[in-house]
């Protein structure tokens, strides 16, 4: 055998050849003699005798002098004097610390643990708030410590230290200042309490080992006794004070604490901040800082993180309204017939393919009904199709500025969230935009120079007809399917009840008077163009009026028995009989005049929903090339093709002719659509009602005149999935614009009454104003959402009048990838998504500047102090060929803009993890130097202490059980240097 030498480790090999594979045996160099071999008649020979007893080893070299190196590098590489050193040293530290170092951990060098999300994150209003700063603690010549302290609290009758808390990192200095600061919650402090504050000096920052240089021990009456306190570092074994081997000084730790309160009863709205996300978040954390001023003072910084309690409520209320829907109209279709051939054979593919999605609709449901209590979803989840309707890692993000007692005067939203998608049906087919654009009639370039939602639906018959597009001919036939249908269920539903509806007195006027709204509805059905059927409308028009005169006597009789004299001829007994005779006569010549309006509606109902079917289905057909020499429409083949790709996540799907493939094209559309959708509207309401206890008259009267600017950004690359992602992201986006928001107050008793019956103060009122969150679908495209009592008394007096507001959404959306694989798209010029994406971002965001300066001239500058219109000018000269690498200036300026009109800022990419902590913690930073006035020497500092201790580290472990962004380091160098990380706070291997 050949042998090689590793460490302790003798390797036998087959072969003299260093790279092979071919191991014969290893042999463990422990304790043993090597000497050279007596042997004459085998030269150049060594032996090695082994301690233990095993048999010894002979070995032949290729000459003497071979041997004796061999002899040597043996000798030196066994085992035996290391694990001799070890066990002196084992001594000495047992006789020194009195503890075997084996048992209690070693104390000298470790590994950092960080604490967990739970050790801070108090929303508590009663606690106290340290800031620590060191000095001298120089201990190596040429070498400056990387220092953090951890701190750790003992309350009695406990004995054993709990860690609460730590601060980050200041790299190279002797006398740092730490800008994290650590709070302590009111529930386990008390005078005795004691804290140990341990020093640790990082000496890798990559892999977090360092070692520990002292600590402080000391007592929560003793910290808030004075303005600070300086303490020595002294040795964790003996509790001597250290002192410095290069200049003798004892390096000292200087303590700053103060007692937070709770809110006065004068306490302004900005104020209540926290109490306003208690009331629509869960697991609502925070951290504070303090971070250099302009002025030369320090501002106290609170950063809070929640999760939104409408992030699975509000999925759940828009599956109870979506299922009915697609039952009436899978109800209308059972109905129906067609004489053609084709259509008929279409209308049953139709109806299977049909309940198979409404099965997945009802899963879904039936799944999120299940998960009450659950407020979050984790980016594993994402290709869980049981969590389509969810949005991926919502959280709202807020940072605010305090006063010195700790109460918060003015604050920062954003809400973070993974892309609008639905990863559970993967990307073969591309993203909605993409299957918009190939079911086009005629063929187009994709992208468009502005990708609008509306122009690209309106060529293909099934993306107009998803999104019921008004100005789309199938479109517009399948909205007036669903008003038709659900006007006429309402009608069903009220006019087969009548006589028990009716058995109550007072019952009438108010029953007519909801027939008639559902009538005028039925009405507007039938005299669309698109029917123009004037005959039913005015048949079902003389039987309503038959009806409704009906139920105005009845009123009428009501109200005359309440007030009507008693007739002296009469007994009392006989005219109560001939009332009740009356009434019940009357009632059932209402019932039979409901039964012949419900006829009536019935038939006229089958024959307009058959010629609307066939508008819809006609529009589909036209897909489907008529003659294979033309290019207009796809063959057979190649829908079926089509068809499998949209629909790889159903393995149950048979595709095997064009109609089919055609049903099951706009099926998988439509779910994808009403997922994406749903995800966007939950975010958008979980960041209004975070945000509307907080608006003044003005942005009230702004927000129902201009409507509500909700400004989208996207870090997203346009490569592989993540180019689908984009484009199911934007295209939720832009149907946002179709959805109206109607905003009621809550009870009034929320404003409620003290014990004595006195009404109580605004400012009381809001402070321990508390409400249910209540946000439901009342329509197609119409949501209600409650906000609190005394935030609707500040809406102007005409909205307050109404009793509801209804207001738009305005949504903006801007893109820049930033990472590797954005770089190779840019390679090779596939980035014409982006572009479009910016294109149309802009000309949305200038539309909504416009809207405001009609109404109110110009308006407010922007946070750094910059005009609005100047801003824009930047955008569009970033936006406009040719374009340069990565333009991060969009994200900036769009957000400047989206402050100054109050808007709502959303930050994405794909899980809301990694790349958007780094850009929430970007434009939190950037938001406390513009608008407060931080130092701008101290920028890059406080960035990187927020994201190397802030709460979006948190929001990691969250979602990965780690504290680690999930980087690499070649990765980060295609990161623009703004959104990269810390040194040591991002791994490989993270999961996604």
């Amino acid at each position: 055998h050949w042998c090689r030498l590793k460490g302790n480790i003798l390797v036998l090999c087959r072969s003299p050849d260093r790279k092979s594979t071919e191991v014969e045996g290893v042999i463990l160099l422990e304790r043993f003699t090597v000497a050279p071999a007596k042997e004459e008649d085998i030269p150049h020979a060594f032996r090695i005798e082994f301690d233990a007893g095993d048999p010894a080893v002979v070995f032949i070299a290729r000459s003497e002098t071979e041997a004796e190196i061999w002899c040597q590098h043996l000798v030196a590489a066994q085992l035996a004097p290391t694990l001799q050193r070890i066990g002196l040293i084992r001594d000495e530290l047992r006789n020194s610390t009195g503890r075997d170092p084996l048992d209690s951990g070693p104390t000298t060098i470790h590994k950092v643990e960080k604490p967990s999300v739970t050790d801070e994150g108090s929303s508590d209003l009663k606690g106290i708030e340290i800031s620590l700063s060191c000095r001298d603690l120089a201990w190596e010549p040429e070498s400056t410590p990387n220092v953090h302290i951890i701190l750790s609290l003992c309350t009695p009758p406990d004995s054993g230290w709990k860690r609460v808390g730590t601060t980050e990192v200041v790299e190279k200095s002797s006398s740092p200042t730490f800008m994290k600061t650590i709070y302590l919650r009111s529930e386990p402090l008390n005078e005795k309490s004691r804290l140990q504050l341990e020093l640790v000096d990082l000496r890798d920052m990559k892999s977090e080992l360092g070692i520990r240089l002292g600590v402080v021990v000391t007592t929560v009456s003793r910290i808030t006794e004075g303005e600070a306190l300086e303490l020595s570092v002294c040795d964790a074994s003996t509790g001597l004070a250290l002192k410095s081997p290069l200049n003798g000084k004892t390096p000292k730790v200087i303590i700053q604490a103060r007692r937070c309160h709770q809110p006065s009863d004068a306490t302004t709205q900005s104020e209540c901040s926290i109490t306003t996300l208690s009331t629509v978040c869960d697991n609502l954390l925070s951290k504070r800082y303090l971070f250099p001023h302009t002025l030369g003072e320090r501002m106290h910084v609170v950063e809070f993180m929640g999760e939104p309690r409408l992030c699975f409520e509000f999925p759940v209320e828009y599956l109870k309204a979506l299922i009915p829907r697609e039952h009436l109209l899978y109800d209308s279709l059972s109905r129906i017939g067609s004489s053609d051939p084709r259509l008929e054979s279409f209308r049953k593919e139709r109806l299977i393919t049909m309940k198979q999605t409404l099965g997945q609709y009802e899963a879904a449901l039936r799944h999120l009904v299940d998960c009450s209590g659950t407020k979050f979803k984790p980016c594993w989840e994402r290709a869980n199709a049981r969590y389509d309707f969810v949005p991926t890692n919502l959280h709202v993000n807020q940072v605010a500025l305090t006063d010195v007692d700790g109460q918060i005067v003015t604050f920062h939203n954003i809400t973070s969230v993974g892309a609008f998608t639905t990863c559970s049906r993967a990307y073969k087919a591309g993203g909605l935009f993409r299957q918009a654009a190939d079911t086009a009639h005629l063929p187009s370039t994709y992208p468009p120079l502005r990708l609008s939602a509306s122009q690209v639906a309106l060529e293909s018959p099934i993306a107009s007809a998803a999104c019921l597009l008004e100005t789309s001919g199938v479109g517009r036939a399948n909205a007036l399917l669903y008003r038709g249908a659900g006007a006429l269920a309402v009608l069903r539903s009220d006019l087969l009840g009548l006589v028990q509806r009716l058995s109550a007195r007072d019952q009438a006027e108010p029953l007519a008077e909801k027939l008639r709204k559902m009538v005028v509805s039925m009405q507007s059905v039938f005299t669309d163009g698109l029917l123009n059927k004037p005959r039913e409308s005015n048949a079902i028009l003389e039987d309503f009026s038959t009806l409704s005169k009906l139920l105005s006597e009845l009123d009428v009789l009501d109200k005359s028995e309440g007030t009507a004299s008693p007739n002296k001829s009469e007994s009392p007994a006989s005219g109560s009989v001939n009332v009740a005779q009356q009434r019940a006569n009357l009632i059932a010549t209402i019932d039979k005049a409901g039964e012949q309006l419900l006829s009536c509606l019935d038939k006229a109902w089958d024959a307009g929903s058959e010629i609307l079917w066939n508008h819809v289905f006609t529009g589909f057909t036209g897909l489907i090339r008529p003659d294979p020499n033309l290019e207009v429409g796809w063959n057979a083949s190649s829908l079926i093709a089509e068809a499998e790709r949209v629909s790889t996540a159903n393995a149950t799907v048979n595709v095997d002719n064009a109609l089919t493939a055609l049903s099951v094209i706009y099926d998988a559309f439509n779910y994808r659509h009403h997922a994406c959708l749903c995800q966007a509207l939950t975010s958008v309401l979980a960041a209004l009602v975070s945000i509307v206890p907080h608006w003044n008259r003005t942005r009230w009267e702004q927000v129902a005149v201009c409507g509500i600017l909700t400004q989208f950004e996207g870090l997203l690359s346009c490569y592989g999935n993540e180019l689908g992602m984009i484009e199911d992201w934007a295209w939720a986006i832009e149907h946002l614009a179709n959805i109206r928001i109607v905003l009621r107050p809550s009870q009034p008793s929320a404003l409620g009454t003290d014990p004595t019956g006195s009404q109580r103060t605004t400012a009381v009122a809001r402070k321990n104003d508390s409400y249910t969150i209540c946000a439901k679908m009342t329509g197609v495209h119409e949501c209600e959402v409650t906000v609190p009592w005394s935030s609707w008394t500040v809406a102007p007096n005409e909205i307050q009048a109404r009793g509801r507001v209804r207001i738009r959404i305005h949504p903006v959306s801007f893109l820049v990838g930033i990472n590797e694989q954005q770089s190779i798209a840019e390679k090779f010029d596939k980035t014409a998504v982006q572009q479009a994406i910016n294109n149309q971002g802009y000309e949305c965001l200038k539309a909504y500047f416009d809207r405001y300066t009609k109404h109110y001239g110009a308006p407010p500058r922007t946070p750094s102090n910059q005009d609005v219109c100047d801003v824009l000018a930047n955008i569009h000269h970033l936006v406009d060929p040719p374009v340069r690498s990565k333009p991060i200036e969009i994200l900036e300026y769009a957000s400047e803009i989206t402050q100054a009109f109050g808007g709502i800022r959303f930050t994405s990419c794909k899980s809301a993890k990694d790349r958007t902590g780094m850009s929430v913690t970007l434009e939190q930073i950037r938001w406390l130097k513009n608008a407060e006035g931080m130092h701008e020497g101290h920028f890059q500092t406080a960035l990187q202490c927020l994201r190397q201790t802030g709460l979006r580290v948190d929001n990691v472990m969250k979602n990965t059980g780690g504290r680690k962004y999930a980087f690499n380091r070649l990765q980060l160098l295609y990161f623009p240097r703004l959104y990269r990380p810390p040194v040591g706070t991002y791994a490989l291997g993270v999961a996604p």
